[in-house]
């Protein structure tokens, strides 16, 4: 009992703890509202609708890429400026962000509504659902701001409330239209919701942070950093996201629908751990900047990690059949199989996702040649090796486990590469 309460009260008085334990709890909630979701379009749309609906949810995490570049960066600077008490830096790199990305979510929603006839063609999905889809660009954009200066200012508790607001329009709107049989469309509508909504909010709640008259700030830093973060979050996005488009190249729509469920089942484990990075990265930032040690709090969020894995795995590896039945039903069974490697796969990647991100918060960068050569390899395997979902499940184990050793390689073993 003493040894119990001694652990209750350092969990309650520690920070890092106590932000990421809030910040786990929303994105259950978060995610909680996303099985609901898949929940219902899994039973209402079929497999084969199903199947469509996971290649526009990995155009959601190939182009919400974008949306983490500009949080990732934005929210290490905002740090910095907070440790430095440097309020009109943060105003002014708020303002500066908001005005720059509305005129180039706007551009790149133009030139994804011209590739879309390309697409339409190429994955053989509506050209008016793509059109729609793209609608929803822009706000990914705009939400990645607003949420960056959250991050940034460690305002934890609004950040998760904001992830909570996601997933309950998302989760609203498309049960509400598919109920009333727009079947797909509406739910590509509760996507959009899931992100025009909680940007409206921040904007209004942020409104404070909004200055009309900016000082001379340079901007241009924070661009120069967005090199490095765009390029692992495209390499590590794609890592779970191409499977699901080359399966639904290579198979058919019923075996593709099979594979967009059991990869949904499997990234709940890292979606599960990516409240871990939200509140690691600006803490970080924040004892690098001051010129503290930070491997103890890098070391507490692999701890945490590796906890959360184990808990999931054993619940896959011993319940598959229940959760498959209470998720998608028994139409849904041939999945069972492939959960507990998925589950691994996904929790290997949970650490290469939690080393990435500490890396870039103390500005090591190079590592991003290894996740480089993850992508390329994993283009040309699936290519080679593409005849079962077997042949894609050890593809991604063999180059996930690949990719970990190396980054613990070079976190913990290659000091000497590490910028001030």
């Amino acid at each position: 009992m003493v040894y119990i309460n001694n652990f209750i009260n350092r969990f309650k008085n520690d920070s890092f703890y106590r932000d990421t334990f809030f910040l786990f709890f929303a994105t259950m909630i978060m995610n909680l509202g996303s099985f609901l979701y898949h929940f219902i379009m899994g039973r209402f749309l079929g497999p084969e609708q199903y199947s469509i609906l996971g290649v526009i949810l990995s155009f959601v995490y190939i182009f919400f890429v974008g949306s983490y570049v500009l949080q990732t960066s934005i929210s290490k600077f905002v740090a910095e400026f907070r440790v430095k008490n440097q309020l009109e830096n943060i105003k002014s790199l708020y303002t500066k962000a908001l005005k720059k990305v509305i005129i180039f979510g706007i551009i790149l929603f133009i030139l994804f509504s011209t590739a879309s006839f390309f697409l339409s063609n190429l994955l053989n999905i509506p050209l008016s659902l793509i059109l729609l889809f793209g609608l929803s660009i822009p706000f990914m954009l705009l939400l990645g701001v607003t949420r960056g200066l959250l991050q940034g200012v460690q305002n934890f508790k609004l950040l998760g409330y904001n992830f909570i607001l996601e997933t309950f329009s998302k989760f609203v709107l498309g049960f509400v239209l598919v109920f009333l049989g727009f079947n797909i469309f509406g739910a590509v509508f509760g996507i959009i919701a899931g992100y025009v909504i909680p940007f409206l909010f921040l904007v209004y709640i942020l409104k404070k942070y909004f200055s009309k008259s900016v000082n001379n700030f340079s901007s241009k830093v924070v661009y120069n950093y967005s090199i490095p973060v765009f390029f692992v979050l495209i390499f590590l996005t794609l890592f779970y996201s191409l499977d699901v488009l080359f399966v639904k190249y290579y198979f058919d729509s019923l075996n593709a629908g099979y594979y967009v469920a059991v990869a949904l089942l499997g990234r709940i484990v890292f979606f599960a751990s990516s409240s871990i990075v939200f509140v690691l990265f600006p803490k970080v930032v924040e004892q690098h900047t001051m010129g503290k040690s930070d491997f103890r709090l890098l070391k507490k969020a692999l701890l945490l990690i590796t906890i959360l894995c184990v808990f999931l795995f054993l619940i896959y590896f011993f319940l598959p059949k229940l959760i498959v039945l209470i998720l998608f039903g028994e139409k849904y069974f041939g999945i069972i199989p492939y959960i507990p490697i998925f589950a691994i796969i996904m929790a290997l990647f949970s650490y290469v996702y939690v080393l990435s991100f500490y890396n870039l918060s103390i500005n090591r960068i190079k590592f991003i040649y290894a996740l480089a050569v993850l992508f390329i390899l994993e283009i040309a395997l699936f290519i080679l090796f593409h005849n079962t979902i077997w042949h894609i499940l050890f593809v991604l184990l063999g180059l996930i486990s690949a990719t970990f050793i190396f980054m613990i390689i070079y976190t913990f073993f290659m000091p000497k590469s590490r910028s001030p």
